[in-house]
């Protein structure tokens, strides 16, 4: 089997609605997707449409093995119509120490159970959409909301690009595309961003504009 876990690739286990709609989102910010799920007609129709789709029951630590998953940083449990395929398989990424493990809850027992298990964050659809989670799930933005379709802002790292020199310097408008309206250092609170503003490692920005423009803009170490 080939496999794709590199640092920019997630796996989705449960190609539900919610699971497909963040697989297909991710796919869409440029990540590599491995998509997997027992109902062989969904990994049908995902075949093509994810960098790879298979059928497989994850409450087995064979498969998990098998499929490379212990080898991904991040995974993403995206089952809840059966909470104990759900557990079995969070609990299983857990035991071969993925880095970061999320898992979807379908109500609050259920998150509870996989706050208990240590899962690093469990979701909540009526929280978290598919599309949001995509941009936080890739690891460039601390947090994303869409303002309107095509048009959002996301918080981000600053960038060692704008280290020590003005956003009037750094010309952040014209070379991204994008405005940083707001920044924090780490021990202080947030501040309108000015012309004037000078930045530093380690400060966060709110960082807005056209959503590829500020997905590109995260990207920036």
């Amino acid at each position: 089997m080939h496999r794709i876990a590199e640092a920019d690739s997630v796996a989705v286990i449960g190609l539900g609605r919610f699971g497909s709609s963040l697989a297909l989102e991710l796919m869409e910010t440029g990540t590599e997707v491995l998509g997997v799920d027992l109902d062989d007609s969904i990994v049908q129709d995902m075949n093509g449409r994810l960098t790879q789709a298979v059928r497989a029951d994850t409450t087995k630590r064979e498969v998990v093995k098998e499929l490379g998953l212990g080898e991904f940083d991040r995974v993403v449990v995206a089952i809840g119509s059966d909470i104990k395929v759900s557990i079995l398989t969070a609990s299983l990424l857990l035991q071969l120490k993925v880095p970061v493990v999320w898992a979807k809850a379908d109500d609050e027992q259920h998150a509870i159970i996989l706050d208990q298990l240590g899962v690093h964050r469990v979701l909540s659809p009526e929280r978290d959409m598919g599309r949001r989670v995509a941009h936080l799930v890739r690891g460039a933005a601390a947090d994303y909301v869409e303002i309107e379709p095509g048009y959002a802002m996301v918080k981000t790292a600053a960038p060692a690009a704008l280290d020590g020199i003005t956003l009037s310097e750094a010309g952040v408008r014209t070379t991204h595309q994008v405005t940083i309206a707001a920044f924090r250092s780490p021990q202080g609170k947030w501040r309108t961003a000015e012309t004037s503003t000078v930045l530093h490692v380690g400060d966060t920005l709110l960082v807005v504009g056209p959503t590829a423009r500020v997905e590109a803009f995260a990207q920036l170490r």
